[in-house]
């Protein structure tokens, strides 16, 4: 039989090895502190249908609780199998009563609390007993943003849960990529129906790299810790190269698709530089935006003419050798600046990516161009030892792509990323320093290697 001394023993005893009063886990039971008291002195015995829950809160299974305290008892054993089954469902029971009563239907927006909680069980199922809080939510980029916490008496997980109210190409090129790489937040759940996502909130433990080129502490240590991008998407351009299964499922940019388009694409920018260069000429473009200042001389105009004839005479040809035969070409990230890089702050500074919208089939130099020639280094003196890096990273898992094939694409991505600085500008975003960079890579890789 049940010693009721002895489990109020071991019930103040668990209690107290996870730190929490007898207020705390009265709280959490939604009964009364009276009523733990009464466990602990031995007056009376938990209701079997708090035995789950303790266990959960405890950390430990519910024999813990009884086992010391009772002599063969045929009831009991009888019942022990199904409280144990039972025990994930009344945990999950009690915590979205718990939150459940503390919001109503009007604020209930996104991934129940039922969902987030068994999300997060299946990648810690370990992690014992927890609750939700759900932040307010923020309009972001046309999204909807919520942050999460979830507690627990031995740690705290701080998520996001994005809601897609628009653009919800990222959504699904996060479905494609969780399935192949650590290197983005921790997807925990994707609902494709609704348009939700919930992932880690990587900003308490990550640096995010906007602060590159700022004069702090993490902005040093991003100037340092280059090489940590660098390998991180070799790796990445690695896990899908000249994979043409994975080339269909995440689908072709429309350039690619054909010389036709490619030619249309290079017309495109054509344009666009035409329309910056009637505006520039007639004064219409400011001298001075925000913290930018407009001193482009006047002849460096004349290099994006250049680029077009580059481009003209070397990007169509690559249609027929590299993209129709799948070589030499990978998954790439579209957007790589910066921004969309987080740095651990532990000491081996792993790397995290996102802002995955642009993901798409192309040349790995494309992410090289806009991340090094845009922002971090455009001279060719500078920027090569960052080449090779890569070079070298991406060698280790990539073989029989040659490094003067590696510098040519490079140098066509240099090209083409020079109309992605005029396509802002004509959209009223006067960011003269990145055109500036991209107007110096193409002069130092491309101009003067004709020289």
């Amino acid at each position: 039989m049940l010693d009721t001394k002895k489990v109020g023993i071991k019930i103040t005893s668990l209690r107290k090895s996870i730190g929490l009063s007898q207020e705390k886990l009265a709280e959490m039971l939604i009964i009364s502190p009276q009523a733990i008291s009464k466990w602990e002195n031995g007056h009376t015995l938990p209701e079997t249908t708090l035995l789950p829950i303790l266990a959960q809160i405890f950390r430990c299974s519910i024999d813990d609780i009884i086992m010391p305290a009772y002599s063969f008892d045929e009831k009991i054993e009888a019942e022990k199998p199904t409280l144990l089954e039972q025990q994930a469902e009344y945990i999950a029971k009690f915590v979205i009563q718990n939150m459940d009563n503390k919001i109503t239907s009007k604020e209930r927006i996104g991934l129940d609390s039922e969902t987030i909680i068994q999300s997060v069980y299946t990648a810690y199922p370990n992690i014992g007993y927890c609750t939700v809080t759900k932040s307010k939510p923020v309009k972001k980029d046309g999204n909807t943003i919520i942050g999460i916490t979830i507690s627990t008496p031995q740690k705290e997980l701080k998520l996001l849960e994005r809601i897609y109210n628009k653009h919800d190409t990222e959504l699904y090129r996060l479905n494609f990529l969780r399935e192949y790489t650590m290197d983005i937040p921790r997807i925990y759940h994707i609902d494709l129906d609704k348009k939700i996502v919930l992932m880690d909130d990587l900003s308490d433990d990550y640096i995010r790299g906007y602060d590159f080129d700022e004069n702090n502490e993490n902005g040093e240590i991003i100037r340092q810790n280059y090489n940590s991008i660098l390998s991180a998407t070799a790796k990445f351009h690695s896990l899908f190269w000249a994979k043409s299964e994975s080339f269909e499922n995440i689908g072709y940019d429309w350039r690619l698709e054909s010389q036709e388009n490619l030619l249309a694409h290079i017309k495109g920018m054509e344009k666009e530089y035409q329309k910056y260069r009637k505006n520039e000429e007639a004064g219409k473009i400011p001298k001075v935006w925000m913290n930018f200042e407009n001193n482009l001389e006047a002849k460096k105009l004349d290099y994006f003419r250049l680029a077009i004839e580059y481009l003209k005479a070397n990007y169509p040809k690559f249609i027929n050798e590299r993209v129709q035969s799948g070589k030499n070409i990978t998954i790439i990230h579209g957007d790589l600046h910066p921004g969309q890089t987080y740095m651990s702050k532990t000491k081996d500074r792993s790397i995290k990516f996102t802002g995955m919208q642009a993901v798409r089939v192309g040349l790995c130099t494309e992410d090289l161009a806009m991340l090094l020639a845009l922002h971090i280094e455009s001279d060719k003196t500078k920027a090569k030892p960052l080449l090779d890096y890569y070079y070298q990273c991406l060698s280790e898992k990539v073989k029989d792509y040659p490094y003067e094939v590696f510098l040519n694409d490079y140098k066509l991505s240099i090209a083409e990323n020079m109309f992605f600085t005029l396509r802002l500008i004509n959209n009223g975003i006067y960011d003269f320093t990145m055109r500036d960079k991209a107007i110096k890579a193409f002069e130092s890789f491309v101009l003067e290697d004709k020289a």
